[in-house]
């Protein structure tokens, strides 16, 4: 068909279908012309064709940054033209502006941006022409430029003998994932906030990623390791991306997510070493998510956490994830992670051994230690918690509709489990759908208990200390330190 407005019209018909949308045209079968042909809403038509948004789904699809646009429209005003790397997904099916992410397609595709009366280049295949249009900046593939003129977008793909026309969209990203998350938080609310995540494996990685859906405008990464081949069955990350360090992995994870938020990503161990660059590092958070998965780490983390009077939140899985735990600790509210460990020993002590390294910290010198992680499956309800409790955290002294929680979430220790493990203290436990009134797997426990007074990290452990041996603190012209680590 050579009529430029006929293709226009049965363009504009089967793109209204697959929006499922009102058109002003629709489409109808001429039989004296035996082809499909668009007519005008209202229009003397033969019966209009029943084809659903399934049949009108057929074009290729090429998404631009409107930022990026307005962004560069000086230049594209002074050449007439400028040129664009698309990201080339399912053999040319979808095209996405490569600035929209930061992970591109293995197959980019080069494309040039102009508008009408510029005459592309010799052997330029894909272009994407921008012409004057009276017709509303709402409408798919119309762009309000900062001039103020809208323009129509139309791409050309192939020469004029085999010419494609792939649909054009126009992303505004904030925006846009403003909107999604509008319902239930307002857009900018967490965006001053900070969340430091040290541990980003499966547990904190997923937490980092759900918080930047929700709008978190800063991120602090703290993880020492690289990704495995064998982590890739759990974490969120790829085998495209095995061999980089976890945190440069979640960094991109969200930017993917949350192109605008700022994150900073330290390949740092947690230790005694590396405490006062881990301290300035909690200094700057609003809230800590402790991801680590070994006893000594997390009390370190909680030490500092105590000091600094900044909220904190542990989550972790039981071995091979048969289910777990999260620890809320609000410093000088509720108990620590110390007065955990002292209350509840072995719970805290029933930890997850996902790693070799992590075996090999814990093995008996007459017994290794088995590796054996858990099912993803089984590590994202805990993940989930973890994030859902340091969102509330984040969420304190706003207003949200999410503020009705804060008395359901007030306990400071939270129980899941998975399944009833053989040779555990919860093996005995009812099967779900057998109970209404007893405690059963696939259902979230809060548990309270009491902040140990003696604490060594939240109480007054010097002062109970000097009452057992009837010393008098105070008499003391200064209390001796702990030995420091020699070398």
């Amino acid at each position: 068909m050579s009529d430029p407005q006929q293709q226009q019209m049965i363009r504009e018909a089967m793109k209204s279908i697959a929006e499922r949308k009102p058109g002003r045209t629709k489409l109808v079968y001429d039989k004296t012309k035996r082809t499909i042909v668009a007519v005008a809403e209202g229009a003397q038509a033969p019966r209009a064709l029943n084809i659903t948004a399934d049949d009108a789904d057929m074009f290729a699809v090429v998404t631009l940054s409107s930022a990026w646009l307005r962004d560069n429209w000086a230049l594209l005003k002074q050449d007439g033209r400028i040129p664009a790397s698309l990201s080339s997904w399912d053999d040319g099916d979808a095209m996405t502006h490569s600035v929209l992410g930061v992970q591109p397609s293995p197959h980019i595709e080069s494309s040039l941006i102009l508008f009408a009366e510029t005459p592309p280049p010799a052997g330029q295949d894909l272009r994407i022409i921008l012409t004057p249009t009276a017709d509303s900046p709402d409408r798919p593939g119309t762009f309000a430029a900062p001039d103020g003129q809208t323009y129509r977008a139309v791409c050309v793909r192939g020469t004029n003998n085999a010419e494609e026309k792939p649909e054009v969209y126009f992303a505004d990203v904030q925006p846009e994932l403003a909107t999604r998350r509008s319902g239930i938080l307002e857009s900018a609310i967490l965006q001053d906030k900070c969340v430091l995540v040290i541990g980003v494996g499966t547990g904190g990685a997923h937490a980092a990623v759900e918080l930047a859906k929700c709008g978190v405008g800063r991120f602090i990464l703290v993880d020492r390791d690289r990704l495995g081949v064998g982590n890739v069955v759990r974490h969120p990350g790829s085998i495209s991306q095995v061999g980089r360090y976890k945190v440069n992995v979640v960094q991109d994870l969200i930017h993917e997510k949350n192109p605008a938020a700022q994150v900073a990503a330290h390949a740092l161990a947690v230790s005694h070493e590396s405490c006062e660059q881990i301290r300035v590092l909690i200094a700057q958070a609003d809230v800590v998510i402790c991801g680590t998965d070994n006893r000594p780490s997390k009390l370190l983390i909680n030490q500092m956490c105590i000091e600094q009077k900044k909220p904190a939140i542990y989550g972790g899985a039981f071995r091979r994830a048969y289910g777990g735990q999260v620890l809320r600790v609000r410093p000088d509210e509720s108990p620590c992670q110390q007065c955990f460990v002292s209350a509840m020993p072995e719970a805290a002590a029933d930890e997850e051994v996902s790693t070799s390294a992590d075996a090999d910290e814990i093995a008996y010198s007459d017994r290794p230690v088995a590796v054996e992680p858990g099912l993803s499956l089984d590590v994202l309800p805990i993940a989930n918690m973890l994030t859902k409790l340091a969102l509330l955290d984040l969420l304190a002294g706003k207003e949200s509709s999410l503020s009705m929680l804060k008395r359901d979430f007030d306990a400071p220790w939270y129980l899941w489990l998975n399944r009833p493990e053989p040779g555990t203290q919860y093996a005995s436990w009812p099967p779900l759908s057998e109970s209404s009134d007893e405690m059963t797997i696939h259902r979230w426990y809060g548990i309270y208990f009491e902040r140990d007074p003696d604490c060594p990290a939240c109480g007054n452990f010097l002062g109970s200390l000097a009452a057992h041996y009837g010393l008098d603190l105070g008499s003391l012209e200064e209390v001796p330190a702990l030995p420091g680590k020699e070398g």
